[in-house]
């Protein structure tokens, strides 16, 4: 014997309709809302990644005794020049940071290398590293500044 309630099953329609199949609005709305959360916060942290930290390293007092300090470290650590590398880029980079800041570029460069050499007379442990160590400090501030080093790529 056929079963037949099986047969008819299968060959009838789902007596569901569209509207219990779909979901509802409110699930959508929720959605398109999450999306729009999220781009904010990408948004946001990319945005910020931009942002200068607060400060000036080293304790100096502006953006250009900063900038000088910088440049004295990068031609401490490298003198005549950096040559093109990572060096060269940084200390053109806080030259040109010198420059666009339209005050008294000697000055700045002056004081910045003061107050390098008094940290560096003040300094405990090899010179060398102490000078790595603000290389690389500089370094980073350059890039939340907005440098880029092609040694970092």
């Amino acid at each position: 014997m056929v079963d037949q309630g099986n047969h008819l099953r299968a060959v009838r329609p789902s007596s569901r309709t569209q509207a219990e199949t779909a979901l509802p609005f409110r699930v959508y709305i929720a959605f398109v809302l999450g999306a729009v959360f999220l781009t904010g916060l990408f948004w946001l942290t990319w945005k910020s990644q931009f942002a200068a930290p607060l400060g000036y390293l080293f304790d100096t007092p502006s953006e250009g005794v900063e900038a000088g300090y910088c440049l004295a470290v990068a031609r401490t650590i490298a003198p005549g020049g950096g040559g093109g590398g990572y060096v060269g880029e940084a200390q053109d980079f806080w030259l040109n940071r010198l420059m666009g800041f339209g005050g008294d570029l000697a000055g700045n460069i002056a004081k910045g290398e003061a107050a390098l050499g008094s940290h560096l007379l003040a300094k405990k442990g090899p010179e060398r590293l102490w000078l790595i160590d603000a290389m690389d400090a500089c370094s980073n501030k350059a890039i939340n500044y907005g440098a880029r080093f092609r040694a970092f790529d």
